[in-house]
């Protein structure tokens, strides 16, 4: 689990295989241990990286100020250290807005997007997500962090495994939460997503997500990015990737043969 300097960053990540590079980026309160079921499925068979976005897990760095460009050019600093000229890009809620713009500021370095469960493209985060007075709510109070946790992984068992995922949630700055409405409110680009035309897409989503990545947040994307394919999990809400690991892990590998 190394940690590696990237601008004003010491950046933390998981790397493992080898071959075509995948990046992996996790969700809003979340870290990359929210990718350590598909990493144990998913082998060495591709050369996977999951860092730990400014303000969470443990990369270390200024977060209050964070925004969703912020975060891609931090994921742009730490590929170029690391020497990867090409990867297929794999979002998770904030991580598939991180992704977009990745592609929308380094096109030619990616090879495809799979977002799951993704963020709002339109500025359009409906009010009570976006509640600041919520947000700060759950920072003084990490009880109701943890209440909002399970409410995005309903379906994940409470037990053991749940406990690591919500520590690694918990190490989230309270900076960083405090920022999250602004900055997602912030970050518009329905009408550059047609610049991403060529790039094979595939917008996956637990069907049981209705607050967040609802079926509607999803088609607003596969409607402006031409040739965006969507599928949906079921037995999952907003974290298929912990809540339905195994049925993720079979979209992810028939995304990432399918693009060879």
């Amino acid at each position: 689990m190394p940690t590696i300097s990237v601008g004003d960053l010491k950046m933390h990540y998981l790397e493992q295989g080898s071959g075509d590079s995948v990046v992996l980026i996790h969700g809003n309160t979340s870290s990359s241990v929210w990718w350590e079921y598909t990493l144990e499925r998913m082998g060495d068979s591709y050369h996977f990286i999951a860092p730990d976005l400014r303000g969470r897990g443990d990369t270390q760095g200024p977060s209050a100020d964070w925004t969703v460009e912020m975060l891609a050019n931090d994921v742009h600093g730490l590929l170029e250290v690391l020497g990867v000229r090409t990867a297929h890009f794999v979002g998770h809620s904030l991580g598939s807005d991180v992704a977009i713009q990745y592609a929308l500021d380094h096109r030619a370095k990616v090879k495809s997007l799979l977002l799951l469960n993704p963020g709002w493209v339109a500025g359009d985060m409906p009010a009570e997500v976006g509640d600041e007075s919520r947000v700060q709510a759950m920072v003084a109070d990490k009880n109701l962090l943890k209440l909002a946790l399970r409410g995005i992984a309903m379906m994940h068992p409470d037990d053991e495994r749940w406990e690591r995922l919500e520590a690694a949630s918990l190490k989230q700055t309270d900076e960083a939460s405090l920022r999250g409405p602004a900055a997602l409110k912030a970050w518009v680009v329905v009408d550059r997503l047609h610049e991403l035309a060529g790039i094979p897409t595939l917008v996956a989503r637990g069907a049981g997500d209705q607050f967040i990545a609802t079926k509607a947040v999803c088609m607003k994307i596969v409607e402006n990015l031409p040739d965006a394919q969507y599928v949906e999990i079921p037995a999952a809400t907003h974290s298929p990737n912990v809540e339905a690991p195994d049925a993720w892990v079979a979209v992810l590998r028939q995304h990432l043969e399918s693009v060879r």
